[in-house]
């Protein structure tokens, strides 16, 4: 989860950057990918934020989430992967969904995280 913020703040601030040299915000969008990705924010995204620099003071921003109730981001984190691939390899027969109700998350997170460990 700290690696996703971490991207996050840095395309706030790039975006912030980029607002202040007056790029569009469609075209910040299309410049984002070639640095972030597949982490890369979208273009509602990109909107919303160059409203706010637009609205304070450009520098001056606060560039962090705020905290707030409520689910995380992410139910990916390298915890949680280590704790699925225990799971597994401890019983090769488990179900996606014992997995989710084991961990707290749910059975498609389960899947990603299967994917993301190569053990389809």
């Amino acid at each position: 989860m700290e690696e996703c913020s971490d991207v996050r703040f840095k395309q706030r601030a790039v975006i912030e950057f980029l607002t202040a040299e007056k790029v569009p915000p469609i075209e910040i969008h299309r410049r984002l990918p070639a640095v972030y990705g597949d982490q890369c924010v979208d273009v509602s995204t990109v909107g919303r934020w160059v409203r706010r620099f637009k609205d304070g003071k450009l520098g001056q921003a606060g560039l962090s989430d705020k905290t707030r109730n409520g689910r995380p981001v992410t139910a990916s984190d390298q915890l949680r992967e280590d704790r699925v691939e225990e799971l597994i390899r401890g019983n090769r027969r488990i179900k996606q969904k014992e997995t989710a109700i084991a961990l707290g998350i749910s059975k498609e997170r389960v899947g990603h995280i299967i994917g993301v460990l190569g053990l389809e």
